[in-house]
């Protein structure tokens, strides 16, 4: 019995010992990271951590690195950020773990949000300044953000546009080919690496990211846009012929489709021409007979198409060169 007695006793003289032990830790990093010794804060915490880990020590250490990264230059951020989230992440996998223990996980929530929004903002802010050097500070906010909240797609749509405006294409590429495998990915992301793809001189990419993008693209205009551009930039003639056959339809107000459009019907001819002279080479007058019948019939097609651009538009210096072109040949 007397012995039950003592072993009490001691277990209550360890709870008690832990309490104050934690109590004064507590007050001493508080009062090292008021001061701005954050350096020491760490280190004292992570003796603690070490000893007795908890969802306030994890939750204290987290917050002196996002102190550390608020005061440091937007270029250096990104460890300290990620430092941050790797506490708060282990806050996570304490809580609870004492009886009416604070919240901590929720405070974590809330300085998270609050430094995304931060670098979030920020960033939008560098890019829409325009000055030197604002592209590169932009994309390092974006990153910081990424850093902070990395399954966040809308930061990545950001940082790729900074990157684009760095003249950094491939980088942008990178960025947007990270996220393109994400759930519920919006559409835009594989329009925007239809476009990179394209920017770059890979219009087979291209081609690929624009119909994933809408599987019905001649219903999107500037989908329709970047499929005709992938076609035309590979020199495929007759695809882009048959697609603009669809979308100047769909669109029949739009006057320069109608205008690429029959540009293109006019390299068709000259490809047609090229086949011509091949058959009068070869002496086979029937196929000859029938390229003359389609010549015919594709050059009055291109010269509709147009006259009708230069109708819906008759001050368009391209397409009063247009029509001259196509008089001229």
């Amino acid at each position: 019995m007397k012995n039950s007695i003592i072993t009490r006793s001691a277990s209550f003289l360890l709870v008690i010992g832990f309490f104050i032990s934690c109590a004064g830790s507590k007050f001493s990093a508080e009062n090292l990271i008021d001061e701005g010794n954050y350096q020491q804060a760490l280190n004292e915490i992570s003796a603690e951590i070490e000893k007795n880990p908890s969802a306030y020590l994890f939750f204290q250490q987290g917050k002196i690195y996002g102190l550390m990264a608020e005061e440091s230059d937007v270029q250096n951020r990104e460890l300290h950020y990620q430092s941050m989230i790797s506490s708060f992440d282990s806050v996570n996998v304490y809580k609870n773990t004492i009886d009416n223990e604070e919240d901590w996980s929720a405070h974590a929530d809330s300085i998270t949000n609050f430094y995304w929004e931060m670098e979030q903002k920020n960033g939008l802010r560098a890019y829409e300044l325009e000055a030197d050097g604002s592209d590169l500070k932009a994309i390092s906010h974006f990153k910081n953000a990424i850093s902070i909240k990395p399954d966040l797609v809308e930061s990545y749509k950001s940082l790729s546009i900074a990157q684009y405006n760095n003249n950094d294409i491939e980088s942008a590429i990178e960025t947007l080919e990270v996220i393109e495998s994400k759930e519920n990915v919006s559409p835009d992301v594989f329009q925007s690496l239809g476009f990179l793809h394209l920017e770059v001189g890979n219009p087979e990419e291209s081609i690929r990211y624009y119909k994933k993008a809408d599987q019905e693209p001649i219903k999107n205009k500037s989908i329709a846009y970047g499929l005709v551009n992938a076609y035309i930039s590979q020199n495929r003639t007759y695809e882009a012929v048959s697609f603009l056959s669809e979308i100047v339809v769909e669109f029949p107000n739009d006057s320069k489709l109608h205008n690429v459009y029959g540009t293109q019907l006019y390299e068709q001819v000259s490809e047609l021409f090229v086949s011509l002279r091949t058959s009068y080479a070869q002496n086979d007058t029937t196929n000859a007979t029938n390229l003359r019948v389609e010549i015919e019939g594709v050059s009055e097609k291109a010269e509709n198409e147009l006259i009708e651009a230069y109708k819906m538009e008759n001050t368009n210096i391209d397409y009063v060169e247009s029509l001259a072109v196509f008089y001229n040949n």
